[in-house]
This record gives structure tokens, C-alpha cells and sequence, in this order.
């Protein structure tokens, strides 16, 4: 027993290692967890390799076959002799122990490794359940989608991955061949369909190519004309062209653009986004007189189906064009109802006369261009359309200089826009031309009744004086003057030497808002030489005022030959004195039918005698000679 027992010198026995002892290669079991590396390109690379033979070699010419035979030799030979060394080296001298590695180190590292493969695998997993997920996509869409990742559901589309059975079958020799014929017959379609596909291609390429070239063509075309190509609002995609007018009010904001579309030959077609092709309406001037329209303006010719691209676009700025006419010349008519003007049934209508009217409207050019009117009134009423399309275009240009000049005072207000002067000035010169005719037609008659009776009496006439007195130099002057005060001089000469000026005045506007007549009255008889100006607003007044003159006019023409006749207090009856059976008294009046004397002698009944202005009448003189 105590032979056995350790002595108390002997040391102690060594602790157990904390791994166990390595496993020889033979009975280890090596599990690769990580897939194998792939070889990195660059290594392999020509650029990489030509440098490195460049700097270990030299260059290439120093470089041969039988050189590089040699050293493989070499190589070979000292690798050889390498080992020869090794085998006697490991039979005379046993190996160096190795010091053992720290085991909380290695342990680390170990687990580390172990986390690699365990994150590798998890990846895997989570790319096969993609795989099998998206391959059941296709057949059950809700299940699936249910365990897709997010990243593949947002690059994805669910069902683009299909799978079908296959089964392979044994197939005999003559099976195989009619396999084989019937893979070549299918492979030579698809090849045929392929060289079609391309083909059409081809030859659709070529077309799109020609209509883009005649696109861009008219495109170019359009541009050289004048015409503004800009970006449609609402379609970005298409071109647009602008023929409005940049003057034009606040309601015809999108109208005067055009879209520029690609027709199936390639040529433009333009889509008006104001007007729609079954909307091609004109303003229509009509002459009305007993309820019969007397005359009819004429429409504009419609370019659009021959002209091309240009023709359709300026034919479209015709439409905008007659549509903002339209729209102004209603605007303004609503400020001019006290004045006779009225809008009713889509129609503006204003009198000129009595029984003549003026009505304008908006009407299809094709039924324009069919209607007929009873009367040759046509040139007139084609006079007046083109003198409010003049009008509109001179309202153009003075709001373009209006915007030029400097901006008014900014003031908390809105400054309100006033209504165009388009019917005013037309409406102006129409009813100075109708008061003027009925005033000449009035006056002479009287002037016929005075030349029955053998009295001097004329009238002469100088129209619309004022405006065109001088000669004008620009177009726009001359427009001007069609909205400015209208004025026609009549000159009336009556027996006595009596002269009488009538102004006949016409504006709508303050301070007329009419027609006015100012009448100067001279004579050199026994009253005043010049009896001063005289204002009438209506033809009543002034046609009787002509009427009064006239009646002194011939007092004092009798008054002037000096057979003792006078003059009754600046009446229009004379006396002439003797006895009382010769006391004779004499009178003389005028109206609307004729001219006529009225005496008496030695207070006898009364006799008269008139002039009617028919010819072969007794002279006056004579008439007073024989009283």
C-alpha cells in the first residue's frame, strides 16, 4: 500500500485539456456550410496579367517557348528534390511541439464562424421560400403573396413565374427522328415568323419614320409662318399653336389655342380648343325695313379644307376672332339700352328710322353663304360688318398701347374695365345719315314750294365736314374719326336775302346723346342782321322753325320791292293803307303740304292762293301786284 501511495516530492498530475484532442483527418467529418468562393476576375484579367508578366518577365520578347519549358523543368526537378529533403528531415528530427492555442480565443473565432454559416443558411432559406412562393404566386395568389418578402413584392409582379410538368418517355429510334424533324420544322417557323416580325418592323419603322419627317416638316412650316408654337396646359405630351389675340378680353382665355396632332399620314391636324369644328359660327349683319331684311352681309372664306395646316389655323383665328366680336358687341349693347338698343333671342338690334332696323347675330357660315336677300341693301350691311371687324382690330391695338404706357396707382379698387366702342360709332354715323337724309328731304320741300312760286331758294350740303376735312397719313387716324363727333353743314339760301347755317350734330354721348340741329339765322332786311344761334333736338322743332323763316323770309321779300306793304310787328302779315274800301291785308304761311297767301280787301272775304311745288303756277310777284 505504501509502495503505491504518491510520494509528497512527486508532482502533481496535469489538469484535463478543455477541447478534446483533435480527431485525426481520417475519422474527422468536414461539413462546408459556406459555398465556394468565386475567383476573383481581376486576378485573371488581361489587364492585370499582361502588367505582372511585364514586371517579372520583362518584356514579351525576351520571352520564349523553350525558356519557359526549361523553368517548368527546373521547377519540377527542385519541387522533387523539395520533397526528397522533407521525407529524411522527418525521419531524423522529430517536429518542434507547437505551443497550444488559448481556448477562449479559438472558441471566439469558432463562433464567429459558426454565426456565417448559420446567417448563409438563414439567407438561403429565405431565397428558396421566395422561389417557391413566387412560383405559387400563379396559381394561389393570396396564399403566396402571404409569405413573399417586401422586396420582392415591390420589384416583382405576382404570377411572372410558371412551371408545367414534364415527363420524359422512352422513345424509340423512328420517334426520336420524327422528334427531331418535327423540332427542326418548329424552330425553322419560329425563325420564318422572327424574319417576318423584323421585316414588319422594318418597314413600320420606315413609316413612323417618313410621317415624323412630315410632321416636323409642317411642324417647321407653321413655325415659318409667324405663328407661336408653345406646350398645351392640360396635354403636355402634344404642341400647341397660339393664333389668338393677346388683346382679347379675360373670356376668351383659352380660346386661340390650337393642339398640333400627328394625322395618319403624318400631316398636322389641329383640334381648336375654343371652337369645335361643328361650332364655325360668323357674326351676321341683317337690314331690316318693314319686317323684310333688305340686306345681308357676307361671311368670310373658309380656308380650312384647302390651304393646309396655315389655312386651318388662320381660319380657326377667323372663328376666334368673330366670337369675340360677338361677345363685345352684346357687352356693349347692354350699356346702350337707353339709347334703343336691345339684346333679344342670341341678337343685337338697334333702329334706324322708323321703320328701319338693324339687327346683328351669330350664324353658321354654310348657312350664310346659301341665304339671298330681297333687296340690293347687301353692300350697306357688307359695309357696316366690315367696319366693326376695323373697329375690333383698332380696340385691339389701343389696349396693346394702353399696356405699354405705365401702370396707373395702385389703389385698394379694382378698376373696372369699360365696354368697347364698336356699335357706338357705327350706330353714330347710321343715325346721323338717317336724321341728316330726313332733314334735306323735309327742307326740300320747302325749297320747292318757294321755286313754284318763282322765289330764289336753294340749299346746299356739306356731309360729315369734320371728319374727313383733312387727309390722314395712318389707317388708325381714320379709324379714329369714325368714333368722334359727326357733324354735316347745310346751307339754306330763302327769298329775301335770307341765309340760314343748320349744323346737324350727332353723338352718343354725353352731352347729346342724339342728334342735335344749331341754326344760325342772317338777313339784311328790317330786322337784326343776325338773329343769333338756336338749338333743336328733334325734326318737328326744327322743320318748323324753317317753316317760321320761310314765312318771314317772303314778308320780307314782298317788304323789299316796295309796293307799300308792311310788315305787321315781325309777324308774318302785311298791310297796305289807302281808303276804307281799299284797306288791304295780306298773310302768309307755310306747313308741310305747301306755301300759300291769304288777303282781304277793304275787309271782304278772304281769298288765298298756294304752291304745292308742282310747275306752271303763278309767280308770286305777279299775285301780289294783282291783290
Amino acid at each position: 500500500m505504501a509502495a503505491s501511495s504518491p510520494t509528497p516530492s512527486s508532482p502533481p498530475p496535469p489538469p484535463p485539456p478543455l477541447l478534446p484532442p483533435p480527431v485525426p483527418q481520417s475519422q474527422s467529418l468536414l461539413l462546408a456550410l459556406a459555398s465556394w468562393p468565386d475567383p476573383d476576375p481581376r486576378t485573371s484579367s488581361l489587364s492585370s496579367l499582361i502588367p505582372r508578366i511585364q514586371s517579372e518577365r520583362g518584356p514579351f520578347k525576351n520571352v520564349t517557348e523553350e525558356s519557359l519549358l526549361e523553368e517548368i523543368a527546373a521547377a519540377e526537378r527542385q519541387q522533387h528534390d523539395d520533397l526528397l529533403d522533407a521525407s529524411k528531415d522527418d525521419d531524423q528530427v522529430p517536429p518542434p511541439p507547437e505551443d497550444p492555442p488559448n481556448p477562449r480565443e479559438a472558441l471566439g473565432i469558432k463562433r464567429q464562424e459558426l454565426m456565417k454559416l448559420v446567417e448563409q443558411a438563414q439567407f438561403e432559406a429565405m431565397y428558396a421560400l421566395d422561389f417557391v412562393s413566387l412560383l405559387l404566386s400563379g396559381v394561389r395568389p393570396a396564399h403566396a403573396e402571404a409569405s413573399l418578402s417586401r422586396h420582392l413584392k415591390e420589384n416583382v409582379p405576382s404570377g411572372t413565374l410558371g412551371s408545367e410538368p414534364t415527363r420524359k418517355k422512352d422513345l424509340s429510334s423512328s420517334a426520336k427522328a420524327d422528334s427531331e424533324a418535327i423540332t427542326k420544322g418548329w424552330r425553322s417557323e419560329a425563325l420564318i415568323q422572327s424574319a417576318g416580325s423584323l421585316q414588319a418592323a422594318s418597314s413600320r419603322l420606315v413609316q413612323e419614320s417618313e410621317r415624323e419627317e412630315t410632321f416636323w416638316e409642317d411642324v417647321l412650316d407653321v413655325k415659318k409662318e409667324g405663328w407661336a408654337i408653345c406646350r398645351i396646359p392640360r396635354e403636355p405630351q402634344y404642341l400647341g399653336v397660339r393664333f389668338g389675340f393677346s388683346e382679347a378680353g379675360a373670356d376668351e382665355k383659352y380660346r386661340g389655342l390650337g393642339v398640333l396632332r400627328k394625322g395618319t399620314d403624318g400631316a398636322i391636324t389641329m383640334h381648336d380648343l375654343g371652337n369645335s369644328n361643328a361650332n364655325r359660327n360668323a357674326v351676321r349683319v341683317r337690314i331690316l325695313r318693314d319686317d323684310r331684311v333688305v340686306g345681308t352681309s357676307k361671311p368670310f372664306t373658309d380656308d380650312s379644307q384647302t390651304s393646309g395646316i396655315t389655312g386651318m389655323i388662320q381660319t380657326a383665328r377667323n372663328y376666334a376672332y368673330q366670337h369675340e366680336l360677338f361677345l363685345e358687341l352684346a357687352r356693349e349693347a347692354r350699356t346702350l339700352a337707353n339709347l334703343g338698343f336691345r339684346n333679344t333671342d342670341e341678337a343685337i338690334t338697334f333702329e334706324l328710322g322708323s321703320k328701319s332696323s338693324v339687327v346683328i347675330d351669330m350664324m353658321n357660315t354654310a348657312d350664310l353663304s346659301s341665304e339671298t336677300s330681297e333687296s340690293t341693301l347687301d353692300d350697306l350691311a357688307q359695309g357696316l360688318s366690315m367696319a366693326l371687324h376695323l373697329l375690333l382690330s383698332h380696340a385691339h391695338r389701343q389696349n396693346l398701347k394702353r399696356r405699354q404706357l405705365p401702370p396707373p396707382i395702385l389703389t385698394n379698387r379694382t378698376p373696372l374695365t369699360p365696354p368697347l366702342f364698336l356699335l357706338r360709332p357705327i350706330a353714330s354715323h347710321l343715325r346721323h345719315q338717317s336724321d341728316t337724309d330726313e332733314f334735306i328731304a323735309s327742307t326740300q320741300k320747302l325749297i320747292t314750294y318757294a321755286q313754284a312760286a318763282d322765289l330764289k331758294s336753294r340749299i346746299t350740303l356739306a356731309r360729315c365736314h369734320n371728319c374727313f376735312s383733312k387727309d390722314f397719313e395712318k389707317v388708325e387716324s381714320a379709324v379714329d374719326s369714325l368714333g368722334g363727333f359727326l357733324e354735316t353743314k347745310s346751307t339754306i339760301v330763302f327769298p329775301g336775302s335770307w341765309k340760314i347755317i343748320v349744323l346737324v350734330q350727332t353723338v352718343l354721348g354725353p352731352s347729346i346723346f342724339g342728334t342735335r340741329f344749331v341754326v344760325q339765322t342772317s338777313h339784311d332786311g328790317g330786322c337784326a342782321t343776325l338773329m343769333g344761334n338756336n338749338m333743336f333736338n328733334s325734326q318737328a322743332e326744327v322743320q318748323r322753325y324753317l317753316q317760321w323763316s320761310l314765312e318771314r323770309s317772303v314778308i320780307n321779300h314782298i317788304q323789299l320791292k316796295g309796293d307799300r306793304w308792311t310788315q305787321i310787328a315781325m309777324s308774318n302779315e302785311m298791310t297796305q293803307a289807302g281808303e276804307q274800301s281799299q284797306y288791304k291785308r295780306l298773310r302768309v304761311e307755310v306747313d308741310e303740304r305747301c306755301l300759300y297767301i291769304r288777303w282781304t280787301v277793304g275787309g271782304g272775304q278772304d281769298e288765298y292762293y298756294q304752291w304745292t311745288g308742282d310747275n306752271g303756277k303763278k309767280p308770286l310777284d305777279s299775285l301780289v301786284k294783282s291783290i
